[in-house]
């Protein structure tokens, strides 16, 4: 019999799993979490604290399977201890999930923030904390590249996912700028029209869109969602022995080009130095991205940092593809367009931030060795080569 989770059935549903037992009801806090899926966290009188998350249905009573995937990394962990042991510390504690109702138990931790909260509440972005994101990052993507058991293990659990093709978002993102139609004006809203018609005057960046497409190279396990509201920031990440870094929310893992991770992780930086961008009729473009609130030169050396450990940590990416770093800048590209197309579907707005926005995007996608001076403030390719 399936099961619809509220918060008054959940008591009953985890005394049968024998997380709790009915008569702690009184002592217990329920918190209705507001997301795309019905979360409640529980928080017990001794502190314990749990995540109960069930993943919406659609019309037919299917989900996306998305749960299902995010357990896999539990799974992935027994099938081969080796790979947990290097990075159990660094992700999330599922204990449960019930595949016939889609719903999975997280053990919730208390004791660690949003990293994109953090950054943004204290505008500072220590390098030791993106060191521990390039490592953390490194560890999952060398340990199974070009590993055909891993891919195999990923191939036959996640069942409903096509594991040997770019991520969606990106085909999804590309079919729609390659059929800009009269039709796609007539069902936009005005304020969004000036989005297309300055793609429509750029054709070197339909182009380079369409040959990024046909470099990606699925090779190793990805998140495939990565950006810093998926990692988790230890509150005493300055004390010895700190954990500092969890990354979370695994539900869109699949088989994919390790490019577009870091890509999509480079992307969320850049969205907070571009979220606070002046924006004003005087101003030009160049003046507005100066006078943002987070200049891009105070994330500088956390973008570099963060790329330097990525790659000391992984240097066979950089020795199979010259290109890697080149094709993780114009990752970081589709990233911020895909924040535009989000944008204009939910706000149905275009307005100056989104053209600043896009302009950023273009030079990351049409011209990432150039970029690389944009982004870190020196060729970082370079200055690795000479640290190994």
């Amino acid at each position: 019999m399936k099961i619809i989770l509220d918060a008054d059935n959940v008591f009953e549903y985890l005394d049968n799993l024998n997380y709790c037992q009915i008569a702690e009801r009184s002592n217990i806090e329920v918190t209705l979490v507001p997301a795309k899926n019905f979360n409640l966290l529980l928080t017990f009188s001794d502190g314990r604290t749990l995540f109960v998350k069930q993943e919406n249905r659609d019309y037919s009573g299917q989900t996306k399977g998305e749960f299902w995937a995010a357990w896999q990394m539990q799974e992935l962990m027994v099938a081969f201890p080796e790979f947990g042991d290097r990075t159990r510390h660094f992700l999330p504690e599922l204990i449960y999930f019930d595949r016939v109702n889609s719903i999975l138990i997280v053990n919730y931790l208390t004791d660690y923030c949003d990293l994109y909260r953090h950054y943004i509440n204290e505008n500072q972005f220590s390098t030791e904390i993106a060191i521990a994101i390039g490592k953390s990052l490194a560890s999952i993507h060398s340990q199974t590249f070009n590993r055909e058991q891993y891919r195999e293990f990923l191939t036959q659990s996640i069942f409903d996912r096509s594991l040997d093709s770019e991520p969606s978002y990106v085909d999804d993102l590309i079919r729609r700028l390659a059929r800009i139609t009269p039709d796609i004006f007539a069902m936009m809203p005005i304020e969004c029209h000036q989005f297309f018609k300055l793609y429509q005057r750029f054709p070197s960046l339909a182009r380079s869109i369409a040959d990024l497409r046909q470099s990606i190279a699925p090779s190793c396990l990805i998140h495939n969602d990565l950006k810093l509201n998926n990692l988790l920031l230890d509150l005493q990440w300055q004390q010895p022995g700190s954990q500092l870094i969890k990354l979370i929310d695994w539900e869109r893992a699949a088989w994919g080009d390790p490019a577009f991770d870091l890509g999509c992780l480079l992307g969320s930086y850049l969205e907070i130095w571009l979220d606070g961008i002046a924006i004003s009729n005087t101003l030009s473009i160049n003046e507005s991205l100066q006078l943002a609130t987070t200049p891009l030169e105070l994330l500088q050396p956390s973008l570099g940092a963060l790329v330097e450990a990525y790659l000391d940590g992984f240097p066979e990416i950089i020795a199979t593809r010259s290109d890697y770093l080149d094709l993780v800048i114009q990752f970081a590209g589709i990233s911020l367009i895909q924040r535009i197309k989000i944008t204009m579907d939910g706000d149905r707005f275009f307005g100056n931030r989104g053209i600043i926005m896009l302009q950023v995007a273009k030079q990351l996608l049409c011209e990432p060795q150039a970029a690389k001076i944009t982004l870190f403030g020196s060729d970082i390719t370079q200055a690795v080569k000479n640290n190994n």
